[in-house]
């Protein structure tokens, strides 16, 4: 009931309700890049991560776009479940992953019985949109030191410090490693970032 309580969406449900959810629920593993879902299976209900990371991406002529890293305890799949056809984009294991499955009936009907969790739902889509139309606005505008900077800002702790994981920052921006390396390199020679093992802190 805990992990149900954590997400934004599910926050304001009393004790009862969410056990009516719990009662629901499918629980799954799977392994590094195994698949939970594809752009061509039917969005059926949502997926809640939580154990893991999972890469959710666009695949297209051979080329393929990471849209997000999802981590614990986050959703997938909600915006394909609302609409009632197949997932918009692929999701694949990065390592050992646990999720939760909702079936969409039951999802369908928690919103349309609470009108509260309707309006974070709507929140909750408004900022994926935002948060695409800013990974557009990145991939065509921005070079990859600004890119990998704005990242850092955008995820450091509020001591300015993150853990920096080279593989995962450049499938999120979608550059190479070696770019990433490299634009790592050029913000701590312009005393953007300093570096210390896994950790980057920026410099104000």
């Amino acid at each position: 009931m805990h992990i149900l309580k954590s997400l934004p969406l599910f926050s304001t449900l009393e004790d009862s309700e969410l056990m009516e959810i719990e009662n629901v629920l499918v629980s799954y593993f799977y392994n590094k890049g195994q698949m939970i879902f594809s752009s061509y299976d039917e969005a059926n209900g949502i997926y809640i991560l939580t154990k893991g990371k999972v890469k959710l991406y666009k695949a297209f002529e051979g080329k393929e776009q990471t849209i997000r890293i999802f981590s614990p305890v986050s959703m997938m799949g909600e915006a394909g479940a609302l609409k009632g056809e197949n997932f918009p984009a692929n999701a694949v294991a990065l390592d050992k992953v646990q999720v939760l499955f909702l079936p969409k009936e039951k999802f369908t009907e928690i919103i349309r019985k609470n009108p509260d969790i309707a309006m974070k739902m709507i929140g909750i889509l408004s900022e994926r949109l935002f948060y695409l139309v800013g990974l557009v606005e990145n991939l065509s505008l921005k070079d990859a030191v600004s890119r990998v900077y704005e990242y850092i800002v955008h995820k450091a702790d509020e001591n300015g410090k993150m853990e920096f994981k080279t593989t995962i920052v450049a499938m999120e921006l979608g550059l190479t490693a070696e770019t990433v390396s490299r634009a790592i390199a050029q913000l701590k020679k312009r005393g953007k970032v300093k570096k210390e093992g896994k950790i980057v802190k920026l410099l104000y």
